[in-house]
């Protein structure tokens, strides 16, 4: 297309230096970060054609009962929007588990369901309860359902396990003082060490029982993320990779070996990390998390090649993950068909700020994996709130379409507590889960085979999202908002893989204060060969150390496409925890006009006096523009909205609009642009170049 970079002049440009020479050896020079782009992402497992569960594959899914009884009884009390204390509720357990139901999800569009398997008691203990998951699955199968079973990472119910496992304390993490760390405030489920041999094996032989005695299609990992973890395994552990990556300690650490270096303590926040250990100790973890759904996961593909694989590492929540959860999505993500984004950050409007899941969405198609979300609304009285209204069902299922991840319910087959009855039972809810399921199923092909426009890119680097988080967030979170509610299509690359920048236009840098010597000169590549550059408050001021250049590469870029911007007009007073919000700069259209700047005529497509409706764009083989547009005010509706066409949509006269509620539309295309009628809550443009 003639708005993009060509591959050619991209990668001659800057004395030679190739974007993917550049990817690949920027790991080389980092140290700790050396393995970051080792495998390209594009190498990712998730992405082989498979029968079933493929990046291609439409799937849209269900929740179906992750918990067997004696969890909820062993709890007591609810949990997951499921109160076991009800007189009812072994009618409602029964009833999840029936041909009637799976019949019933399986007419509404249903074809992927995820329920309970192995949740942390054994699977001796679990046994009768997966007898009941094998006959779900043979109900499921029968009406075109395909199944994954829960399988729980980080907890194991250490009463009923022992019996199983009388081993198995050695497995656990530790703390500093060498307790067991626990779930939360579950004393009784222990937190099992992903460095633990013996647990990688357990967790393989769930593996092998689910598949191969169970019947299921794959599996869904919960709570896949890791903690600190001062067992001594880890301590051994940590030494060898510091040995491993750093031959010269003392250049790095003043030191003259590793061989009594100890685990550095934890705080409550990372802050911006100086202490040169503890930077090598978060890479150390989220290397170790990513490792270990190596694992497991090419196990699992061992024994079936389409196996659908899930994970649910509590991302995206709060600015921190790497030092958290050891969470950092490149390296984990790669392992998986399908991530869940498992928050607060349920669509729609809220005091003035847009909720969304659109983040993970990104990022998901950044790394090769699909996002499902599961989404809860805030300040219920169980803490984990439902949707109420036919907008919020519509709102779920539409914006999972739109940006090409999986639509589907978290709610549907939860209890209402009144005898056996579900909250698709409700007649509003249950058909507008239907209505738009019913529209996005319809018009699958429209996203089979496209490809996201590939214009505008913000990045995403390790180093500075990892050590310099409370510094770095804000500004970029701030500056995506602008993307999303600006009218812009936009997708994430991250530093592991800065191949993936060639086919961009523009480059966005938001708060990236640490970068290694050759992504500075790959961004530096890419400007010079043409490329749209934004540098949004402070970029590569110090190296993937910390330690800061005496002469930043970045700050003499000048160009006609190349705009410089205050952190002040993008920094956002984010409120990052289980949900984000992230509010508007006062000046946030400097940012949006600053970005418009660099890309200048090469967008496909912008909305403009659209702030609460998103835009989403994919192209069909270079002839077709589908264009989506999500209103995050529904049922409130904008008016005077108006999508501006770049230039190689010229040829193009009219366009086709799609409604879920309504007939489709013909609209004009006047002098490049078309004039948006009030979108009640999604609509798809067919653009024909």
């Amino acid at each position: 297309m003639n708005h993009m970079i060509s591959r050619r002049r991209f990668l001659g440009c800057a004395g030679g230096i190739s974007l993917f020479y550049a990817s690949s050896m920027i790991s080389r020079a980092m140290g700790a970060e050396r393995d970051n782009s080792a495998k390209n992402l594009s190498e990712n497992p998730s992405l082989v054609t498979e029968k079933m569960g493929s990046k291609t594959t439409p799937l849209y899914w269900s929740w179906w009962g992750w918990e067997p009884l004696d969890h909820y009884r062993r709890g007591g009390g609810t949990a997951g929007a499921v109160d076991i204390n009800s007189a009812s509720a072994l009618q409602w357990f029964d009833r999840l588990h029936s041909e009637e139901t799976v019949k019933m999800m399986a007419g509404l569009g249903v074809n992927l369901g995820i329920t309970h398997f192995f949740k942390g008691f054994g699977l001796k203990h679990e046994r009768v309860e997966q007898e009941r998951t094998a006959q779900l699955v043979k109900f499921a199968h029968k009406h075109g359902i395909r199944v994954l079973g829960y399988c729980q990472s980080r907890s194991l119910y250490y009463e009923t396990f022992l019996a199983e496992e009388p081993k198995a304390a050695e497995w656990i993490q530790r703390d500093p003082l060498g307790q067991p760390i626990t779930w939360g405030s579950a004393y009784y489920r222990w937190a099992p060490c992903v460095l633990s041999t013996e647990f990688r094996q357990y967790m393989k032989k769930a593996i092998r029982v689910g598949l191969e005695e169970i019947g299921l299609d794959g599996l869904h990992f919960d709570n896949d993320y890791a903690d600190a973890c001062y067992c001594s395994r880890c301590q051994q552990a940590f030494r060898v990779w510091l040995t491993e990556n750093y031959p010269n300690p003392r250049e790095f650490f003043g030191l003259a070996s590793f061989e009594q270096v100890r685990l550095p303590p934890s705080a409550s926040s990372a802050g911006r990390i100086h202490d040169q250990l503890i930077r090598a100790w978060v890479r150390f973890r989220c290397e170790s998390l990513g490792d270990y759904h190596r694992d497991i996961t090419s196990y699992a593909r061992s024994l079936r090649s389409d196996v659908i694989l899930l994970g649910n590492p509590a991302y995206p929540r709060s600015v921190d993950a790497p030092y958290k959860r050891s969470v950092w999505a490149p390296l984990l993500g790669r392992h998986l068909t399908l991530m869940f984004a498992e928050n607060g950050n349920f669509p729609g409007m809220v005091d003035g700020t847009l909720m969304s899941q659109i983040r993970a969405y990104k990022e998901g198609a950044a790394v090769g994996y699909r996002v499902v979300s599961t989404t809860w609304q805030r300040g219920s009285e169980t803490g984990l709130g439902l949707p109420k209204k036919a907008e919020q069902v519509g709102l779920q299922v539409c914006e999972a379409a739109a940006f090409g991840s999986i639509p589907g319910t978290n709610w549907a087959l939860r209890p209402t507590g009144d005898g056996d009855r579900m909250q698709v039972d409700r007649p509003e809810l249950r058909e507008a889960l239907g209505r738009y399921l019913k529209f996005v199923r319809a018009n699958e092909k429209l996203m089979t085979g496209a490809r996201p426009v590939q214009e505008i890119a913000i990045l995403h680097s390790f180093a500075s999202l990892a050590y310099d988080a409370q510094q770095a967030w804000p500004l970029l979170l701030g500056t995506e908002e602008v993307l999303i509610r600006g009218g812009f299509s936009w997708e994430v690359v991250f530093g592991d893989d800065l191949s993936r920048l060639d086919g961009f236009s523009t480059l966005v840098l938001a708060g990236h204060s640490n970068l290694s010597k050759l992504e500075c000169e790959t961004i530096r590549a890419f400007a010079k060969g043409g490329g749209g550059l934004v540098l949004i408050g402070e970029n590569g001021k110090y190296d993937e150390y910390g330690r800061e250049r005496a002469k930043n590469i970045l700050d003499n870029l000048s160009g006609e496409r190349i705009v410089h911007v205050e952190s002040r007009f993008a920094r956002s007073a984010i409120d990052a925890s289980y949900t984000v919000r992230v509010p508007l700069s006062k000046e946030w259209k400097q940012v949006a006009a600053a970005i418009q700047r660099a890309a200048g005529d090469r967008l496909s497509a912008r909305l403009m006096n659209g702030d609460t409706v998103a835009i989403s764009t994919y192209e069909i083989s270079g002839k077709r523009l589908v264009v989506h547009l999500v209103n995050y005010a529904a049922p409130d509706t904008r008016r005077g909205m108006r999508l501006i066409l770049g230039r190689h949509w010229d040829t193009a006269r009219t366009v086709r609009m799609l409604l879920p509620e309504e007939p489709e539309q013909t609209l004009s295309i006047k002098q490049g642009s078309i004039d948006i009628p009030p979108v009640p809550l999604y609509a798809v443009l067919i653009v024909e170049a």
